[in-house]
């Protein structure tokens, strides 16, 4: 590392230490702000205000909602997306405080919901825009920081849209803030949700031989799916998985035999295969039995704004290799910070690199405060001291991809 990198460095780390107040108010006061996804209109405008008081180049909220500012505008272009909306609190009881959204500090942690699923990251990446511009850092790099909208529903197709509304945005790499206790991501695994129909005919249960049981028909489907495990596997993500998660039936009373039945499964994807894929293997489950069909879900959501956006619940998985340039930059950014060399593997879950880097191809990486396996949960909090490296990695990252 030459000198002068790490003299900025030591810069980045002076300052974000120096910011401690100002980033623990920031991530208490977006806590703090009910954003629930489809409902992230007023946690979007405070963070676009930020992003302004903080002296970004250029601020947009798109027509789907998404926040993106930019800071810089150097040949090399780099996107961080953290999503702004959390799943729902729950019932306050079962954290043990009065109010999720007042977020409490214990023993340097902050807990409330959205600390760390994602505000902690959103903040983090906010901050590191404010520490390129406050230290004088923009290089031969453009950083673009956003705060995508619906993701922890239809992750990927609000990052998608923030894409097509905004066609001048063309990010040569990407950093996707989620959190990971600050390990470096390199690929997770896809899903897809697929609904498999069995027709029948409905009856009065007194009379059932009238009809055609569909839940009855459904059984065997069930059950070939629960014992199958020949799946191909990803020598980095390992297997895929298929389980049935719901079944409905439509049948008009609790005394009628269903005349439909409706299998819902979440297939988890390691080695990219594609919807077709998906549905010839499904198709194996059923092929006896005459009628059935199965489909990849889809929805229309409508975002906070009124923007609709036709979703395909099939998310691709996407790895990059360990000794991309990418990553280890990544790496080294890493390493120069805090001394030594960062773990790098995989997430369990899916995030908006499922669009990205799965469908888009862009070269990404993962990276973010707080332990992932607290997400959706009471225990939703992330250690300070995380949060305030993470500021760091993501304000000194542009510095070592702009060498690329």
């Amino acid at each position: 590392m030459s000198g002068n990198l790490d003299e900025k460095l030591q810069m980045i780390s002076a300052y974000v230490d120096g910011k401690r107040d100002e980033i623990v108010q920031f991530l208490l006061e977006f806590i703090s702000i009910n954003s629930v996804t489809y409902n992230e209109g007023e946690a979007i405008r405070f963070l676009a205000s930020k992003m302004r008081e903080f002296g970004f180049d250029e601020v947009r909220v798109d027509p789907a909602g998404n926040c993106v500012g930019r800071v810089g505008h150097g040949r090399c272009v780099l996107l961080y997306d953290a999503h702004a909306d959390t799943v729902e609190i729950g019932d306050p009881a079962d954290w043990g405080m009065d109010d999720p959204l007042k977020a409490e500090i214990v023993d340097d942690v902050i807990r409330g919901r959205g600390a760390v699923d994602d505000k902690g990251c959103l903040t983090g990446i906010t901050f590191a825009g404010r520490a390129i511009k406050e230290l004088g850092l923009e290089g031969d790099f453009t950083l673009w920081v956003s705060g995508s909208i619906s993701e922890e529903d239809v992750e990927g197709s609000c990052v998608k849209a923030m894409m097509e509304e905004n066609p001048d945005i063309k990010p040569d790499y990407v950093l996707v803030a989620e959190s990971s206790t600050n390990r470096l991501m390199r690929g997770h695994k896809g899903r897809a949700l697929i609904r498999i129909t069995v027709p029948g005919k409905a009856a009065h249960a007194s009379a059932a031989w009238r009809g055609d049981n569909a839940l009855i028909k459904a059984i065997p489907i069930m059950q070939r799916i629960d014992a199958f495990n020949d799946f191909v596997e990803d020598p980095f993500l390992g297997r895929g998985t298929i389980e049935v998660t719901k079944i409905d039936c439509k049948t008009p009373s609790l005394n009628t035999i269903p005349g439909e039945a409706v299998i819902t499964c979440d297939r988890r994807i390691s080695c990219g295969e594609t919807a077709e894929e998906l549905l010839a293997e499904v198709g194996a489950f059923f092929e006896d039995i005459p009628g059935v069909k199965a489909e990849i879900d889809e929805e229309t959501v409508t975002t906070y704004t009124g923007y609709k956006i036709r979703a395909v619940d099939y998310f691709p998985s996407w790895v990059m290799a360990e000794d991309d340039p990418y990553i280890q930059a990544g790496a080294a950014c890493f390493e120069g910070l805090f001394g030594h060399r960062p773990e790098i593997t995989k997430w369990d879950f899916c995030t908006n690199a499922t669009q990205l880097c799965g469908r888009a191809g862009i070269p990404a990486m993962g990276y973010g405060p707080g332990d992932e396996t607290l997400c959706h949960g009471t225990q939703d909090k992330v250690p300070i001291g995380e949060l305030l490296d993470a500021v760091k990695f993501y304000a000194a990252l542009p510095l070592f991809v702009e060498q690329l």
